[in-house]
């Protein structure tokens, strides 16, 4: 059901300025204004998973997105090649958030023109 979405949003490795749930809620709420249910987790269908790696310096982190869509299966997880991430340099908390939720809305972008006539 393209309708909804499963989704997966988590640190790889590193701390960073913002919290899980910060990350998890930016997705959930891009997610839900491209009027597409979000789900936590894979469901076996296509989901979009969103990867941070962050380096904390000097109160701003450096990091990098992963983030593809990808498809479950009963034993491994495939995640397509495009990749709307990216690496960023040094920044506080907000613009951290920021340029997550751009990366985000460019993915649901593609996945609503893939899925409906909008």
């Amino acid at each position: 059901d393209p309708n909804t979405l499963g989704y997966v949003a988590r640190f790889e490795e590193g701390a960073c300025l913002i919290t899980e749930r910060e990350l998890k809620d930016a997705v959930a709420n891009i997610i839900k204004g491209s009027e597409i249910e979000p789900k936590p987790g894979r469901r076996g269908e296509v989901h979009l998973s969103v990867g941070v790696r962050c380096l904390d310096v000097d109160q701003k982190s450096v990091f990098s997105l992963s983030i593809r869509f990808g498809r479950k299966d009963s034993d491994s997880t495939v995640l397509y090649v495009k990749d709307y991430g990216e690496i960023f340099s040094a920044m506080e908390a907000e613009a951290v958030l920021h340029n997550i939720k751009i990366a985000v809305e460019a993915a649901m972008t593609d996945y609503t023109l893939a899925n409906f006539d909008r």
